[in-house]
C-alpha cells in the first residue's frame, strides 16, 4: 500500500514538474527592403552594417493592448547579464488597423548575432514574438 501511494505521489509530482505552459507565440520576418505585399515572405537573416533592416511583425491573434515594446539585444560573452546586451528598446503605439501587425525598420552600426522581441504593455515576461539576424 505504501509503495502505492509513493509511486501515485510521484506520479503526480513529475506531471506537475515536468510539464509546462506554450505561449502561442508571432512571427518576426526581416527584409533588406521596405516591406509589402509582395516581399513579405522573403526574410532575410543577414544585413551590413549601417544599413536599414525592416522588419513585421505578425501577432498570433489580435492584440487588444495599445501598447506593444519591441526590444532588440545582441548576444555577446562580454555583457555582464547572462550573454545579452540591449541595443535598442522601443515603444509603439497600435493603432485600430494594426491590431494584427506592426512594421518599421532600423539601422545598427555594430557586427554581431541580435535578437529581436516583441512583447505586450500587459506581460514583460513572456514575449509575443522573437527571431534572430545577424550583422556583419
Amino acid at each position: 500500500m505504501k509503495t502505492l501511494f509513493k509511486g501515485l505521489f510521484l506520479l503526480v509530482f513529475c506531471a506537475l514538474i515536468l510539464s509546462a505552459c506554450i505561449y502561442e507565440r508571432g512571427l518576426i520576418l526581416f527584409n533588406t527592403e521596405p516591406i509589402t505585399k509582395q516581399n513579405a515572405t522573403q526574410d532575410s537573416k543577414v544585413f551590413r552594417e549601417g544599413s536599414r533592416v525592416y522588419y513585421l511583425f505578425l501577432a498570433p491573434e489580435k492584440m487588444d493592448c495599445d501598447f506593444i515594446r519591441v526590444q532588440i539585444f545582441k548576444m555577446t560573452e562580454n555583457a555582464p547579464w547572462g550573454g545579452n546586451d540591449v541595443v535598442r528598446t522601443k515603444d509603439y503605439r497600435l493603432m485600430k488597423n494594426e491590431r494584427y501587425y506592426h512594421t518599421d525598420y532600423f539601422v545598427l552600426h555594430e557586427s554581431g548575432r541580435y535578437v529581436m522581441q516583441v512583447f505586450s504593455h500587459k506581460d514583460f515576461q513572456h514575449p509575443l514574438a522573437l527571431n534572430d539576424f545577424y550583422v556583419k
